[in-house]
């Protein structure tokens, strides 16, 4: 359950459906299938904003309403050349892939930048997103 929450914390999403972006899968383990929507990309200076989309294999449960959790959708910003990232705003999901009933809602444009960890969803996306034009 905590994994889940620092997964949530971390994660971010548009408010367009999913149903309309282009899902390209860059990895995934045992929990999770981590995918972006290289179309969504845009870069400032050092900074670079992607959708990204985190599939559970198995589902967590949301804290306040109990209710499943299959898929997060999220938007993060990322600072290149300090390794950092934060989320803008994110979509929870009772489905997978962003579908079902949306669990949460949450806007955090101003929630402070984290550094990126090893091997961990950010790090995939940050590769992507930073990467020499």
């Amino acid at each position: 359950m905590k994994r889940w929450m620092a997964v949530a914390v971390c994660f971010t999403v548009l408010p367009i459906s999913s149903a309309f972006a282009a899902w390209q899968e860059i990895g995934s383990n045992e929990q999770l299938t981590v995918s972006l929507d290289i179309s969504t990309l845009k870069r400032d200076g050092d900074r670079a904003q992607m959708m990204s989309m985190l599939d559970f294999i198995k589902p967590g449960i949301d804290p306040k309403t109990k209710e499943p959790i299959r898929s997060i959708i999220g938007l993060n910003e990322y600072l290149c050349e300090k390794a950092q990232y934060r989320p803008i705003e994110y979509k929870v999901f009772s489905g997978s892939k962003g579908e079902g009933k949306v669990v949460a809602d949450i806007k955090s444009p101003d929630s402070p930048f984290e550094a990126i960890t090893s091997g961990s969803w950010a790090a995939g996306v940050y590769s992507i997103a930073c990467r020499a034009k």
